[in-house]
């Protein structure tokens, strides 16, 4: 063999394994560069595609059965597609595996109250979350979710003295407490168990008098029970301390001197209100409502006059004044203006100031975002 055919070889060879090596270094890369079926998922869970997540953590956990990861995050999100029972197979599924760490233990196991909470097998939910608080009895998220099963369960007395124990372990301070045995006793009420409502409401007063939800649902719970002359009695304290946040009870007080036939103590709680806040629009709407039902016509047209006068763009009051004119004249057109108005009426409601939450009706503690005195009438229009 010539020389030149030597160099030849030796130039195809080495172009060979140049070849070789270059497609193997591709090959390599492509495998390292592919997204796998569980960052998939997590890629699409960060962009809200929960459909193409569900999909991708399925094949994550198919692919690889030993990714927990995938199965806890798989679960999770059946539950919030409201499929809570497929979510608690899979940590039931979890919790029989052999060599889990306690730190995915006791995460699997608040994950299983949480799916418990949501098929409202509240009990379940509660001895899970006993079991949990042994492992971690600091965690102030398992003590929130145990919290929350007792109220859903309506098991108030153990709620309460849940509470106490979370004030000492969070310093939630006593304030806090107190309110919670206000929210307590109207929710132990609307469930059915009144004493325990009255005995907290009347413990909280003891220790605070001017303690306005305490007093607003005292007087609810008073009426309720058909103990008119003390309902009125308490809602006119809450006149007193917190004029400001009266119109709480513009309805139940106007009703029960209603039924007790004593018009003239609605007027005048009306105009002892205006007397502290002499433009509060929802007291001036109220009274002259009063006068409207009371056919007291000219009255309802002076006093609308002289308060449009300072203040002429609230809609809700022009529109009493326009009412007032129409039923003065006996327009045919009067009724249909009073059921604008009563519709109007209706539609105010309550929005929480922390997460802008709506309620038609007034909480102390917000069934949303869990804050403390938050929710405020929006503005009368």
């Amino acid at each position: 063999m010539s020389m030149s055919w030597y160099w030849i070889l030796i130039i195809i060879f080495a172009v060979f394994l140049f070849i070789f090596f270059f497609v193997f270094f591709l090959i390599k890369r492509a495998k390292r560069s592919k997204i796998s079926p569980y960052e998939e998922a997590l890629i699409s869970l960060i962009d809200g595609d929960e459909e193409t997540a569900m999909k991708r953590f399925q094949e994550a956990v198919f692919e690889n059965s030993d990714n927990v990861e995938a199965y806890i995050r798989l679960a999770e999100l059946l539950r919030k597609r409201k499929e809570p029972l497929k979510a608690l197979q899979i940590h039931k599924y979890l919790l029989a595996r052999r060599g889990l760490t306690r730190k995915t233990q006791n995460r699997i196991l608040y994950q299983t109250a949480s799916d418990y909470v949501a098929l409202e097998a509240y009990q379940k939910a509660i001895d899970t979350l006993k079991q949990l608080l042994k492992a971690e009895p600091h965690s102030e998220r398992n003590y929130r979710l145990l919290l929350s099963s007792y109220e859903k369960s309506g098991l108030w007395h153990e709620a309460m003295e849940l509470f106490r124990r979370m004030t000492k372990l969070f310093g939630y301070g006593e304030d806090k407490l107190v309110l919670y045995e206000v929210f307590a006793a109207r929710e132990a009420h609307k469930s059915g168990n009144t004493d325990l409502g009255l005995k907290l409401l009347h413990r909280v007063l003891k220790a605070n008098p001017k303690n306005m939800p305490a007093h607003l649902y005292l007087a609810d719970i008073l009426y309720s029970r058909g103990n008119i002359d003390d309902a009125i009695e308490r809602y006119q304290k809450l006149v007193e301390i917190a004029p400001s946040k009266a119109y709480l009870m513009f309805p139940q007080l106007t009703k029960a001197y209603f039924d007790k036939g004593e018009y003239q103590k609605v007027e005048s709680t009306y105009k002892s209100i205006l007397d502290h806040i002499p433009d509060d629009t929802r007291t001036i709407a109220a009274l002259a409502e009063l006068y409207l039902k009371m056919a007291r016509y000219s009255e309802a047209h002076e006093f609308l006059r002289g308060i449009l006068d300072s203040t002429p763009d609230s809609i809700i009051l022009n529109l009493l004044l326009l009412l007032t004119e129409m039923e003065e004249e006996k327009s045919d057109s009067a009724p249909t203006l009073r059921h604008i108005i009563e519709i109007i009426q209706k539609q105010k409601m309550f929005r929480c100031k922390q997460c802008s939450a709506t309620s038609q009706e007034y909480s102390i503690r917000c069934p949303v975002c869990s804050g403390w005195e938050t929710y405020s009438l929006e503005a009368m229009v």
